[in-house]
């Protein structure tokens, strides 16, 4: 007979085993005390000894996460809690692993609890006790988090826990009263040592993220008062300046390569390019609403584009706005590129590029936070060309041309092997114009767009500078937004800025043409830019009746970009030259559905009387119309947030 030895003894299903950290925790968010937890201890040595344990982030987040509201108010440990923590952060010794986890701690204690939509009263309540003890407490932890973070003896992890807590708590509380804490220490010092230490600059992306969220905080009704915004805008660091940008362009390079990683357009035939400039002659106001180049596989990737990483666009735009040095800092590595030729991309050309895919996908995906980051990366642009030291190096340097966004049709011409950056920059405002027209449009984003344009072009022009650029294009996209709101004007869902947009387009039109020999590159060019006038007359004399219908009182807000002529006086301006060329057209017996012979007539025109009507513009520098994008502050939060582990 065959044994098979002594049965084992079953063991109870189910049993679990409970870890000592997940016990304690359990008993003190059921609302225990210590003492009642451990009677034999003090409530000093419960806290410390719950503090050498391991923190267990799942579960103490899964915990917490469980809290209503209601209960988080009602339980002092918590405000207990986070003074205990916030002492030993304080008081432990480096090597102690109490400070580590109590940073740990209350980074996981922060993201949940002030993600229960708290008012600010009540964050004062739940974790100071009272409003009353709020200052004594929130006073200690910003003073001990700033200590923490520009102590240069600490070991480099313990710098950045702290950093991240400081990123967790401002990104959670927002724009709450109890995130004006932060505002009364200055972390501008700690935050640049930290940047500069070898041992720390790989923590450059999360300090200046942290330096942005600071600045942005209260912005629209406190900016005098916010001391960081005078930070930046004082800052003569340029050690500092360049880690910024270093860190920026590494990451937007990943966001860059997340576009790319959806629908490779690396490279498209020169027969597609060609085929897409050649339909958008046709008939722009249908070619506008062609579909993307996206499989059906990739239309998710293309949804939850840009990367939260993306959100590091927005210090850059805090500095170049702010501070006058930073542009001679941006522009080092073009200046005086490195020898190695395989080196990173520049930021500016990063810029550029990231741009392009922002403004492409910005309205098919349409959401808050993809329009909100084209609006950044809009207003970006328009700092950039609204500065002379940038623009005298974008329009009169040769580089190897910008990688652009050729995902959906049309299609941008192929670029050349090398061209002037500026180029690329008229080409992202070309997407921009072509991509998102749409009955939910974003008229403010649109209007931005052409003052960009305009801007390059005063440039241009008050420089003679030529650009050798495909302008055909562009006036192609700014003539097919006049067809949109003229004929979709009904069907928008808002026409709150419209007779703005309506208006500057208008205006940008005629300072083209009263400017074109100044900066068009060739005489063509010129007879280019009138015939694609000729070929939209019925356009222009829609926006007559529109203007009328959204005619309002003239505000500092709705200045033009120069002179003082009422919008009727320009648009008529535009009117009687192109009238006068198709009268000349019609006595010569061509059509204007006739290029060749409509371009000779032109052409022998101007070359006999110069161009008609041409008017002198008062020379002046235009206003700065670059802006504060307060909006934006909620996106980056919650993307910040989406970052930390």
């Amino acid at each position: 007979m065959l044994s098979f030895g002594r049965r084992a003894t079953p063991q109870p299903s189910g049993l679990q085993i409970t870890s000592k950290f997940a016990s304690l925790y359990s008993k003190l968010l059921q609302g225990l005390s210590p003492s009642q937890i451990t009677p034999s201890q003090s409530t000093d040595r419960f806290y410390a000894d719950l503090l050498d344990l391991r923190v267990d982030r799942p579960f103490l987040t899964g915990e917490l996460n469980k809290l209503s509201k209601d209960l988080c108010l009602g339980k002092p440990f918590l405000s207990e809690f986070f003074g205990i923590c916030v002492q030993y952060i304080r008081t432990a010794e480096h090597e102690d692993i109490k400070k580590g986890h109590a940073l740990d701690t209350l980074t996981v204690l922060l993201s949940s609890i002030l993600a229960k939509n708290l008012s600010g009263w009540e964050v004062m309540d739940v974790l100071a006790g009272s409003v009353a003890q709020s200052d004594t407490v929130f006073k200690l932890f910003t003073e001990t988090l700033d200590i923490l973070i520009g102590d240069s003896s600490a070991p480099a992890p313990l710098r950045h826990q702290a950093l991240q807590l400081a990123l967790t708590y401002m990104c959670s509380v927002a724009q709450l009263s109890s995130g004006a804490y932060f505002l009364q220490r200055d972390f501008f010092p700690s935050l640049a040592l930290l940047v500069k230490a070898p041992d720390t600059e790989q923590y450059t992306f999360e300090a200046i993220l942290l330096l942005a969220i600071l600045a942005n905080y209260h912005k629209s009704d406190a900016a005098k008062l916010n001391l960081y915004l005078k930070r930046i805008s004082d800052s003569t660091d340029g050690d500092f300046m360049r880690k910024l940008c270093w860190a920026s362009n590494f990451t937007l390079q990943s966001s860059l390569t997340a576009y790319q990683d959806t629908q490779d357009d690396s490279a498209p035939t020169s027969i597609v390019s060609s085929l897409s400039s050649a339909m958008t002659r046709l008939r722009p106001d249908r070619i506008l609403a062609l579909s993307p180049l996206f499989s059906p596989s990739n239309q998710d990737k293309i949804k939850i584009q840009p990367v939260q990483a993306t959100v590091v666009l927005l210090p850059v735009y805090e500095f170049l706005r702010g501070n006058p040095l930073f542009t001679t800092v941006l522009l080092e590595d073009l200046v005086a590129p490195a020898a190695d030729t395989n080196q990173i991309t520049s930021l500016p050309c990063t810029l550029i590029s990231l741009s392009s895919y922002l403004f492409s996908h910005a309205s098919s995906i349409s959401t808050t936070r993809s329009l909100g980051y084209a609006s950044l990366a809009l207003n970006t642009l328009l700092s950039l060309v609204e500065n002379g030291v940038v623009m005298q190096f974008m329009t009169q340097t040769t580089l190897p041309s910008i990688r652009l966004c050729r995902q959906k049709l049309p299609l941008l011409a192929l670029p050349r092997s090398s061209e002037a950056p500026v180029c690329a920059i008229l080409d992202c405002c070309v997407l921009w114009l072509r991509h998102n027209l749409q009955k939910r449009l974003e008229v403010q984003s649109y209007t931005i767009c052409t003052w960009i344009c305009f801007r390059i072009i005063w440039f241009l022009q008050s420089r003679r500078v030529r650009l050798n650029y495909n302008w055909t294009e562009l006036w192609i996209s700014l003539i097919g937004v006049l067809g949109f709101l003229s004929s979709k004007m009904d069907s928008l869902y808002t026409t709150g800025g419209v007779e703005l947009l309506v208006s500057e387009t208008i205006r940008l039109l005629d300072f083209a043409l009263c400017t074109s020999e100044a900066y068009l590159p060739s005489p063509r060019a010129v007879h280019e830019l009138i015939y694609e006038l000729l070929r939209s007359a019925d356009i222009f004399r829609k926006q007559s009746s529109l203007l009328k219908s959204l005619a309002l009182p003239y505000t500092n807000s709705t200045r033009p970009f120069y002179g003082n002529d009422p919008i009727d006086d320009t648009l008529g301006h535009l009117l009687t030259v192109v009238e006068f060329y198709a009268e000349r057209i019609s006595v010569k017996g061509a059509g204007i559905g006739n290029p060749d012979d409509v371009m000779r007539i032109v052409a022998d025109e101007i070359e006999a009387n110069g161009i008609h009507d041409a008017r002198e513009l008062r020379e002046s520098t235009p206003l700065t119309r670059s802006q504060d994008v307060l909006d934006f502050a909620r996106i980056a939060c919650g993307d910040v947030l989406a970052l930390i582990p």
